[in-house]
């Protein structure tokens, strides 16, 4: 059973790679596996740092505070996934968003909500289950179908289980890109509504593939001869201590403070959003807007050193020292963990760009 995402991800590709076949499928070459079943242990340990997988953190972040706020629109998004504009059928909205979907179902529903009364009222109960497909609308011709199809929640012995269902999925934009991030996000939201901990992470594919735009990526990524996760290091996640019921006063916060830094006001809210992983997601996207608005890298090392030790400061540190070849990590005052880990991440980085260009 892989431990988390990093794991998970190196497992799905050798899987795909050595296992798969290749599919023409909407004009598009992937390779891909069918009925594909795997459990992630920790699934809290979202974050995905591993040599040749370029991930953007501030994606996965503002992606998943998006979802959970109930939100489709393009403005908000395209600013930290400007190819989500390419999944559009009009240019302004995802027709098939999860947010609204999960947060106000045929405009009535909050789904998270009623799962978590349904833990509440019956802590064994089977029926604590999300649809996102809606075969009311989802035959159509359009851009943009739910991947992910079905979400469902188990409590046992005080462990809050969740197994997700899965049409089709991407291993590296749609699995590791998003959907685990943001669905351990939603799993551990409500196991702290019901005061459970965070249990195990199922998935149930259809078809797993990859694209053959990503095969590169995927050599890369298994050519990696010690593929440790920062949490091997002993760095931690920060835990998220926010309730369904309090989701939406701490996502106001959020997203008026996140509207601010767009255009250069970076006055903090995090101070004012006493859940640590819902904070620190705020003091981040102000960094990466900071960014964006060319602050200079001496002012988005400040907003950093508010972060503590996490697998976010890691993740931020990364993304930006191979963004603008500056060593975000050597001015920072990082621990002994986060020093390890990225040492061992950058002498690893250089063995399989090595490699890979030998090849």
């Amino acid at each position: 059973m892989p431990r988390n995402l990093s794991d998970a991800l190196i497992g799905v590709l050798r899987d795909v790679t050595k296992g798969g076949e290749d599919v023409l499928a909407r004009g598009q070459q992937q390779r891909e596996i069918r009925g594909h079943v795997q459990t992630i242990a920790r699934p809290n340990e979202r974050v995905l740092i591993l040599p040749g997988r370029a991930n953007n953190i501030f994606a996965q972040i503002a992606e998943t505070a998006w979802v959970m706020a109930g939100r489709d629109d393009m403005d908000f998004l395209v600013r930290y996934l400007p190819r989500a504009a390419e999944f559009s059928d009009d240019g302004r909205r995802w027709r098939a968003a999860y947010g609204p979907r999960l947060r106000s179902w045929g405009g009535k529903v909050d789904q998270c909500a009623e799962v978590v009364a349904r833990l509440q009222e019956d802590p064994f109960t089977k029926r604590a289950a999300m649809s996102i497909f809606d075969p009311g609308v989802d035959y159509c011709d359009t851009l943009d179908v739910p991947c992910n199809n079905w979400l469902h929640f188990l409590q046992r012995k005080n462990q809050l289980h969740t197994s997700v269902a899965v049409r089709a999925n991407d291993a590296i934009w749609g699995f590791s890109g998003i959907n685990v991030f943001e669905w351990s996000v939603l799993q551990e939201l409500i196991a702290s509504s019901i005061g459970a901990d965070v249990g195990e992470m199922h998935w149930y594919v259809g078809s797993m593939h990859v694209y053959d735009r990503h095969y590169r990526v995927a050599e890369k990524i298994l050519r990696n001869p010690n593929p440790l996760s920062v949490y091997d290091f002993g760095v931690r996640p920060l835990p998220i201590t926010t309730s369904i019921a309090g989701l939406d006063e701490v996502l106001d916060t959020f997203m008026r403070a996140e509207a601010r830094a767009r255009v250069g006001d970076y006055t903090s809210a995090a101070e004012e959003i006493d859940d640590p992983f819902f904070s620190a997601s705020l003091t981040m996207l102000n960094a990466y807007n900071m960014l964006l608005n060319d602050c200079g890298h001496g002012r988005i090392i400040e907003e950093l050193a508010k972060l503590p030790e996490s697998d976010l400061r890691l993740a931020a540190v990364e993304y930006l020292t191979r963004r603008t070849d500056t060593d975000f990590g050597r001015e920072l005052s990082l621990t002994p963990r986060e020093r390890g880990f990225l040492a061992h991440h950058v002498r690893v980085s250089s063995e399989v760009s090595l490699t890979t260009s030998v090849a």
